[in-house]
């Protein structure tokens, strides 16, 4: 088989694993897990209007991270889809096909340049063309995967990654030693413009000049002579500008957000030691995680409930510190290691949470350095192969594996599929009192949207007795609107109280509160609720009639018809929206 033709088999191979493991997703619905936040309640994706672009440029409010042509693919997806999910869960499957392509071309660029000037004989080219595909395989299907693919909010994880292999694949190839200077001055500009691309769509990349730099070390050794140093720092530069820029803006958006982020903890509250020892934690999380994708979760609160002090901290730095001075000292004789390695830790940084906490080890953050996992055991195998090492053993053996890890994923897509499944497999994961009590709330919300409200009661009352000290008002304020949908009136007055124990000046609390006294006949104090709410939101046209009726009952009808004039006022105002 001709070399072009094997690759394109070779992808169509790739492509078609990908949608089986994976098609399922386009059946799952939108979380709200972040999904509500950034699709379906943000007006700003929904249309290209050129406030909406200007939104998308300019924002730090919405999201803490920079991801502007994240924000614009979900408003096309939207020109197209409107808010049906199935076209962003689509969106999601054909970015990770896409990149599954990209990585098997990256590993076998790799691959290639690694056996340059060895005899190459058309079966080799063959295996090793399968090797850089199995590679790839084991990147795509790993359930590490599952989280960036098959949650919506995922997609800027998937972009960034899209453009950050284009801009590496450009790179190796402006550096090919027969390259002609033109073709080096282009592909190099427009490995420029990926990352560019890239830096726009999310943060994730930001540690991506460490990549180009392992990649000059090995395999192009363009660092290995001191007159080549100089060119081989001054094609850094305009990479350490676009980061640095970025760098630059989400810092001013941190420590200007208006939302509902907090800002940035201070030296005090998160002290250096700590910092570096969640850095050492997190490098050597992601360095064993995708050899062990057991007990996958949402999220993990690890870094949350401890003081670094506890053994794992230590054992990691110690790990982390121990691997990076041998394969330094080793670095002639294992230059491909090295290079993996120094790409591991500077591609990481952007995820270690050095100026954030609460910080998560989150699966997601696993798409790109698992990369350099897939490009390792790509490599091996090919090794392997070459020195006819039991080669039907090892291909054998490698398709044993995807087929397990696909297997795997598949089965952890079904957990994605919409909130019931979603939260309740977060509860039965966490063990932190806490934490769990925040994914029962989550739950009790899942089977609230269901119309399941006896077991929204339920679940809302265990996340209580499970952990008092966490309660949120949202838990209290569900409560009580769950028991009153269920008309338990008696029930719901003492969770709206509870509520605006927590936040006292909430409309809605005020509202449903006044609401559910004036059903149960308490009318002064309905009254004073009610009043309370409208003082808040005026333009409520709800708690003007709420209001008005109970002062119909209390014998105030000249301050009731004020209330409800003003009521049948705003109605008709919304209705000509």
């Amino acid at each position: 088989m001709r070399p072009h033709h094997r690759t394109t088999v070779l992808i169509f191979a790739l492509v078609a694993v990908v949608l089986t493991v994976f098609f399922r997703t386009l059946e799952s619905g939108f979380l709200r897990w972040d999904d509500d936040i950034n699709v379906f309640e943000n007006p700003r994706v929904q249309g290209l209007s050129a406030e909406n672009l200007r939104w998308m440029f300019t924002d730090f409010e919405q999201a803490i991270r920079y991801k502007p042509l994240a924000w614009l693919a979900w408003a096309l997806v939207h020109e197209v889809f409107g808010l049906n999910p199935f076209g962003y869960h689509l969106a999601n499957l054909l970015l990770h096909c896409a990149n599954t392509g990209l990585v098997f071309l990256l590993i076998r660029r790799l691959l290639q340049y690694g056996t340059q000037g060895a005899e190459r004989r058309i079966e080799d080219l063959a295996m090793q063309d399968i090797s850089a595909a199995i590679g790839a395989l084991l990147w795509a299907v790993h359930p590490l995967r599952v989280e960036p693919v098959a949650w919506v909010t995922g997609l800027p994880y998937g972009l960034a990654l899209l453009f950050a292999l284009v801009a590496t694949l450009l790179y190796l190839r402006a550096n090919a030693p027969d390259a002609d200077a033109g073709t080096r001055r282009r592909d190099y500009w427009l490995s420029v413009a990926a990352f560019a691309l890239a830096v726009l769509s999310y943060p994730i990349v930001l540690g991506f000049v460490a990549a180009l730099v392992a990649l000059d070390f090995y395999p192009l050794r363009r660092a290995a002579h001191f007159a080549e140093l100089r060119g081989v720092i001054v094609d850094k530069l305009p990479f350490l500008a676009l980061s640095l820029l970025l760098v630059a803006g989400t810092v001013y958006g941190r420590f200007h957000v208006t939302g509902t982020w907090d800002k940035p903890v201070t030296l005090d509250n998160f002290p250096p030691l700590a910092r570096a020892m969640q850095a050492f934690y997190l490098w050597a999380y992601y360095a064993w995680k995708p050899l062990l994708p057991l007990d996958l979760c949402p999220v993990y609160p690890v870094l949350m409930e401890s003081t670094f002090k506890e053994p794992v901290f230590l054992l990691s730095a110690l790990s982390v510190l121990a691997v990076s001075g041998v394969l330094f000292v080793k670095r002639s004789a294992w230059p491909a290691a090295g290079a993996l390695w120094l790409a591991h830790l500077g591609m990481l940084v952007p995820m270690l949470g050095l100026t954030e906490r609460p910080h998560y080890p989150h699966d997601r953050y696993a798409i790109i350095n698992g990369v350099l996992w897939a490009i390792a055991l790509g490599a091996l195998l090919w090794r392997f192969v070459r020195a006819r090492s039991q080669p039907a053993f090892l291909l054998v053996s490698s398709v044993a594996l995807v087929v397990l890890l696909s297997l795997t994923s598949w089965r952890q897509t079904a957990i994605w599929h919409s909130d019931l499944p979603f939260f309740t497999d977060m509860v039965a994961k966490l063990r932190s009192p806490h934490y769990r009590s925040q994914a029962l709330m989550k739950l009790g919300n899942a089977h609230a949207d269901a119309e399941d409200n006896e077991q929204a009661v339920a679940t809302y009352r265990e996340a209580l007795q499970l952990s008092p000290a966490s309660a949120t008002f949202h838990l209290h304020f569900n409560l009580g609107n769950a028991l009153a949908r269920l008309s338990r009136w008696a029930d719901a007055i003492p969770a709206y109280e509870a509520a605006l124990k927590v936040k006292i000046d909430h409309a809605g609390a005020h509202q449903n509160l006044g609401n559910a006294l004036a059903l149960r006949n308490d009318l002064p104090r309905a009254a004073e609720h009610l009043k309370r709410a409208v003082q808040l939101a005026p333009q409520t046209a709800e708690a003007h009639a709420l209001l008005a009726e109970v002062l119909v009952k209390q014998g105030k009808p000249a301050e009731a018809s004020k209330h409800a004039a003003e009521a049948e006022r705003l109605r008709k105002v919304a209705e000509q929206r």
